[in-house]
């Protein structure tokens, strides 16, 4: 018999599970779809990909198809692109910039809000006809920090209710420049893997699997004379990792240095660090320097030199989209070596990217031993400390993002039943 989703994730004061089908049920994924991708607020674009009226972008809610456009007003939409009249998308390119979006198939034309402005050949329809009924479907949208954020179901908490507790760590990441300004370079770095979503989501701010999945990036820079692997598990054993409310978490390295990403207490970096003092003040910068792998829940992360953004496809099919950020404001040559180290580590022909979605493709293979039903994922639940739903993890290796994001899952799945307060254990 097929377990419910109230049965999927079991939690107790020293014991969570995530049971496989989780990673291998098609229903659950479809109910994924519906009830955390149609229901909460999904990260779709950043504002510097818009930059003047009539850009738009296409992505998806989901696997729904949708459009990010941004208006003669400069307000953004976010649309569903399915054409009104026989389903076909409307907007088949990437990116660019346009005055309409004209369906391929029989011409109905909608403006950049999503407003259906004709059909083809009108005598065909009543003088009546209600075209204000008839536009694209919209979703919510709304942004913070230049992050857009769209939500397809009407109803629910406003975007920056939703951020609210995450929002001092979204600050820190943008506050990188001295201008508190990030932009995203156009281009980015995508890659698909045979698993389900959830791998990537668990993984980018796990602090336990860097000292074995990368460890020929540590040997390979232990070679080259840069840093020792000693060294770097030195650095790994440092820091702390944090679970917050709505399924975010992150790893809180405070002195940086991690293997393969860049390191922005570097004292040759004085001038940039001259730069942020100015701007915010020295505790405030000596925080902004800190290292974290920020989750937003569901398909959002924030590394120090990258957007990433996860794709579900299908249950066991995944797209990543990774967007190089840039420091305005910031040195020139400090954002080219941000660059090229994101190059080294995460690019298609780095280390780090595809270490992991070898783990990713082993993870997914291994579901198929169905004997073993549960996922164990209590490491540190017996050390870590929750005040006002914060659960903070003892070492960086612990697994309290991990468990955030399931008690999120396991409450959107569940139709939103259970409390925000009722993981407070």
């Amino acid at each position: 018999m097929a377990l419910s989703p109230e049965e999927l994730v079991i939690e107790s004061e020293r014991d969570f599970r995530v049971h496989t089908a989780v990673y291998t049920d098609p229903a659950i994924f479809q109910l994924e779809m519906a009830r955390i991708f149609e229901t909460t607020w999904v990260y779709v674009a950043h504002e510097s990909e818009l930059p003047n009226p009539g850009d738009y972008l296409t992505t998806t809610l989901g696997t729904q198809p949708a459009i990010v456009s941004r208006d003669a007003d400069g307000k953004i939409y976010v649309m569903l692109n399915r054409c009104r009249h026989r389903g076909s998308v409307v907007c088949r390119a990437e990116r660019g910039n346009a005055e309409y979006f004209r369906c391929p198939y029989h011409n109905w034309t909608y403006g950049r809000d999503g407003s259906l402005v004709a059909p083809a050949q009108k005598s065909g329809y009543p003088e009546d006809m209600n075209y204000a009924a008839l536009g694209l479907a919209r979703a919510q949208a709304d942004t913070y920090r230049g992050l857009v954020f769209a939500r397809l179901r009407a109803e629910g908490e406003t975007l920056a209710q939703r951020l609210a507790q995450v929002a001092p760590y979204i600050d820190l990441w943008v506050e990188r420049s001295p201008v508190g300004k990030i932009t995203l370079p156009r281009g980015a770095h995508r890659y698909f893997y045979p698993a389900n979503w959830k791998f990537q989501m668990e993984n980018g701010n796990d602090g336990y699997h860097g000292n074995y999945v990368h460890e020929s990036f540590m040997q390979v820079v232990s070679r080259a004379g840069q840093k020792t692997v000693q060294e770097f598990v030195a650095i790994r054993n440092t820091g702390s990792v944090v679970g917050l409310r709505y399924g975010d978490g992150f790893i809180d390295r405070p002195g940086g240095g991690m293997a393969g990403q860049f390191d922005y207490h570097d004292p040759r970096l004085a001038d940039y660090h001259g730069q942020l003092e100015r701007a915010y003040g020295r505790k405030r910068m000596q925080e902004i320097l800190g290292q974290r792998n920020l989750l937003i829940f569901p398909n959002l992360f924030l590394f120090e030199s990258h957007i990433r953004v996860i794709k579900p496809l299908s249950v066991n099919e995944t797209v990543v989209v990774m967007h190089p950020a840039r420091l305005e404001g910031a040195p020139e040559e400090l954002n080219r070596e941000r660059l090229r180290t994101h190059e080294r580590f995460f690019g298609p022909a780095g280390f780090g990217a595809p270490d992991d979605v070898e783990i990713f493709v082993t993870s997914q293979t291994g579901m198929k031993a169905r004997a073993v039903d549960w996922l164990l994922m209590h490491r540190g639940m017996h050390r870590e400390t929750l005040k006002d739903g914060v659960h903070e993890g003892f070492h960086s290796t612990d697994e309290a993002p991990q468990r955030a994001a399931y008690r999120e899952w396991k409450r959107r799945m569940t139709g939103g039943r259970r409390d925000l307060d009722d993981d407070a254990r």
